[in-house]
C-alpha cells in the first residue's frame, strides 16, 4: 500500500490559494488599469458599438468547430470519441479556463473528465489532453513568430518589445521542446498524477492508474506525425480566426486597423497570456499587453483596453453556458 505524504493536503492546499490569489491580483490589475483610463471612457467606447458588440460571438462557432476538429485527431484512429462529444468536451473544458480561477490546467482535467463520463477510455482522455496542450503550444509558438515578424516591419529593429519578444520566443521553443522530449522518453507520467490531485474538479487521478501505461499511450500517438501536423495547423487556423475578431473589434470601436495589425496584437497577446499560465485567465496580463502593443501602432491606451475587453465578452458568451452545460452533464453522472 501506498502512504500519502502529510504534507500534500497542504501542498494541494497552498497550489489552490496561489491559483485564487493570481486570479484576484488580476482581476485587481484590469480594475485598475480601467481606473486608470476612466471607466466612463471605457464604458462610452463600448457602449457606443451598440448591440453590434454582440456579434463578437460569431466568431464563436468557428472558432469552437476548429478546437474541435484539431482535439479530434490526437487519438488512435481505432478509438476516436464522436465529434458532437469532443465539441463539447472542448466547449466546457474552455470555459473552465476562461471563467473560474484554475490557471490553464483545470478546464483540461474537465475536458478529460467529460470524455471518460461520455465512454472514452480515461488512459486516451489523459494522454489525448497532454498531447492537445503541446499542439496548442505549438500553435501559440508559430502564431508569436507571424506577430514578431509583422511587429518587426512596423516597429524599429532597435525597439526594446521587438527584442523582448524575439527572446520570449526562444524561451517559448526551449520550454515546449523540453517538455515534447519529458513526454517522448517516458518521465510524464511520473509527475502526472501528483499534479493532478491539485484540482479535484476533473478527478484526473482516477483516469490515471498506471504511469506506465499513460508514457506508453502518449508514446503511441506521437507515431502519427501527419495528425499532430494537421492539428496543430487547425489550431493556427483558429488563431487567424481570432485576429479577424480583433480587427472586426477594433472597426466596431471606430479605429481601423488592418489586418496585419490585429494578427499582431492578437498573437503577442496570446503568447504573453500563455506564458503567464499560472495566472487563471490572463486576467491583467491580456490588457497590459494590448495597451504596450497599441502604443506601438499609435492606438490610445483605452482603445486598446476596450479591444481586450470586447474580446473578454466573447470568453463570457461562450463561457457562461458551458458552466451551465457542465453542472448538468456531471449532475446526469451523479444521478447514474
Amino acid at each position: 500500500m501506498v502512504r500519502k505524504s502529510h504534507c500534500e493536503p497542504s501542498r494541494q492546499r497552498d497550489i489552490r490559494r496561489s491559483m485564487r490569489v493570481g486570479f484576484i491580483i488580476g482581476l485587481g490589475i484590469v480594475i485598475l488599469l480601467v481606473g486608470w483610463q476612466g471607466v466612463t471612457t471605457i464604458a462610452d467606447r463600448l457602449v457606443g458599438a451598440g448591440w453590434g458588440i454582440l456579434l463578437v460571438s460569431l466568431f464563436i462557432p468557428p472558432d469552437l468547430f476548429l478546437r474541435a476538429a484539431s482535439y479530434q485527431l490526437l487519438f488512435p484512429p481505432d478509438r476516436k470519441p464522436r465529434f458532437a462529444v469532443n465539441t463539447l468536451a472542448i466547449w466546457i473544458g474552455s470555459s473552465v479556463n476562461f471563467l473560474l480561477p484554475v490557471a490553464t490546467v483545470g478546464g483540461e482535467l474537465v475536458k478529460a473528465r467529460i470524455l471518460t463520463l461520455r465512454s472514452v477510455r480515461g488512459l486516451d482522455a489523459a494522454a489525448s489532453v497532454v498531447l492537445d496542450k503541446t499542439v496548442q503550444a505549438l500553435a501559440t509558438l508559430l502564431w508569436a513568430v507571424i506577430g514578431i515578424a509583422i511587429l518587426a516591419a512596423v516597429a524599429p529593429a532597435d525597439e526594446p518589445m521587438v527584442i523582448a519578444s524575439m527572446t520570449g520566443l526562444v524561451l517559448l521553443a526551449l520550454g515546449i521542446a523540453g517538455f515534447v522530449l519529458v513526454q517522448y522518453y517516458g518521465a510524464l507520467g511520473k509527475f502526472a498524477k501528483p499534479a493532478g490531485r491539485v484540482s479535484s474538479a476533473g478527478n484526473w487521478q482516477s483516469l490515471i492508474e498506471n504511469a506506465a501505461d499513460l508514457d506508453a499511450a502518449i508514446r503511441d500517438l506521437y507515431r502519427r506525425p501527419g495528425a499532430i501536423l494537421a492539428s496543430t495547423g487547425l489550431r493556427l487556423a483558429k488563431r487567424m480566426v481570432m485576429g479577424g475578431e480583433v480587427w472586426f473589434i477594433a472597426w466596431l470601436l471606430g479605429f481601423p486597423i488592418g489586418l496585419g495589425e490585429a494578427v499582431m496584437l492578437n498573437s503577442l497577446a496570446i503568447a504573453l497570456r500563455s506564458a503567464a499560465f499560472v495566472v487563471p485567465g490572463g486576467y491583467g496580463v491580456q490588457e497590459g499587453s494590448y495597451i504596450m502593443l497599441g502604443a506601438l501602432i499609435g492606438l490610445p491606451a483605452d482603445v486598446m483596453l476596450s479591444i481586450s475587453l470586447a474580446t473578454r465578452l466573447g470568453e463570457l458568451i461562450e463561457g457562461l453556458p458551458g458552466l451551465v452545460a457542465w453542472h448538468f452533464v456531471e449532475s446526469s453522472a451523479h444521478r447514474r
